[in-house]
């Protein structure tokens, strides 16, 4: 009975469970030790941090439009600065000058009152409300369901509807924004564009780009060449227009028909009228070809001089009787 016993160790844990235990762990394939993660500290961003991004300050004098964008720009920036609620507020309200500092002093001391606390929620929306209030909202809304492209290229009819899509108070779905854009265009580009049924606005832009460009036609270099090609070829022959009787006028006599039809020309007795003369004979009423005296006044043409060539004066040669030895041959006998 005492050897069945179960025997416990000091800290009470019975001997078999704990030999268990230990051929357990033995079993198990040992563990690698996990890495440990250096965590980077929070860097809190300060003022010098948000200058480096150069911002502008607000004056108060800005139109709705440019008081919307000078705060979506410092949204974007506070959102890449990781800035917490509290620090939007002071770089924010750091920024305001001259008309709009005033205001918001004075928006402060509305807010004290009403128990109303300086948060960047209320800020933001006591700013929409000054300096974009629903009034310019729904102008924007109004413009942009009117919104045609009428003489604007199609680059600037893009840049317009999206400025005034960011306005639109509804919700917009692709489809709409495709449908919406094709109606504001021109109707050369709408014909080509409708049939297409593009429902991606990035590549039905694309398209409404090619299709002006196509309406277009040729850029200039394209049409000098296209003219220079032309010069090249070779023209057609003159065609003289056909004109009628009445458009003539006779260098004669000034009548309503050509001059070899004049009836001044054809009254003289040669049929070339009585002002021409002969250059033989100097008597008007024909020419030179016709003259009755070409044939019997025939000039003689004075006997020209035989030209003879100049004879040289003669010239003696004596010869010794040297001389004549020399040049006179010998002979065998």
């Amino acid at each position: 009975m005492s050897a069945n016993r179960r025997r416990r160790n000091k800290n009470g844990v019975d001997d078999i469970a704990e030999a268990i235990l230990r051929m357990v762990d033995a079993m198990q394939p040992p563990v690698a030790a996990l890495p440990r993660m250096a965590i980077a500290p929070v860097r809190v961003p300060t003022v010098e941090n948000f200058l480096h991004h150069k911002p502008t300050e607000f004056t108060g004098k800005a139109s709705p439009d440019e008081a919307d964008e000078w705060f979506r720009k410092y949204e974007n920036i506070f959102k890449v600065m990781n800035c917490v609620n509290e620090q939007k507020l002071l770089f924010a309200t750091y920024l305001l000058n001259e008309d709009a500092e005033y205001w918001w002093a004075s928006m402060q001391q509305q807010m004290e009152p009403r128990e109303e606390p300086v948060t960047w929620a209320n800020f933001s929306t006591r700013f929409l409300e000054k300096y974009f209030p629903d009034t310019a909202r729904q102008d924007r809304d109004a413009e942009f369901l009117a919104l045609q492209q009428e003489d604007m290229t199609m680059q600037e009819y893009v840049n317009k509807f999206e400025h005034l899509a960011r306005y639109y108070s509804q919700d917009i779905t692709e489809k709409w924004r495709c449908l919406k854009f094709e109606r504001g265009l021109k109707h050369e580009l709408k014909k080509v564009v409708t049939p297409l049924r593009e429902r991606r606005f990035p590549i039905l832009v694309e398209q409404a780009k090619s299709a002006e460009h196509l309406e277009k036609g040729p850029g200039p270099v394209v049409r000098h060449q296209r003219n220079v090609a032309e010069a090249r070829q070779v023209k057609k022959p003159y065609n003289r227009p056909l004109t009628t009787s009445g458009d003539f006028k006779c260098f004669q006599c000034g009548g309503a028909h050509l001059k070899r039809n004049c009836p001044q020309l054809k009254s003289s007795p040669s049929g070339q009228g009585s002002n021409r003369k002969c250059f033989i004979c100097d008597q008007p009423g024909h020419f030179a070809n016709q003259c009755p005296k070409k044939k019997t006044s025939t000039t003689k043409k004075p006997p020209g001089t035989v030209l003879e060539r100049p004879r040289a004066a003669g010239r003696v040669f004596a010869l010794t009787t040297t001389d004549e030895c020399v040049f006179l041959p010998s002979f065998n006998v």
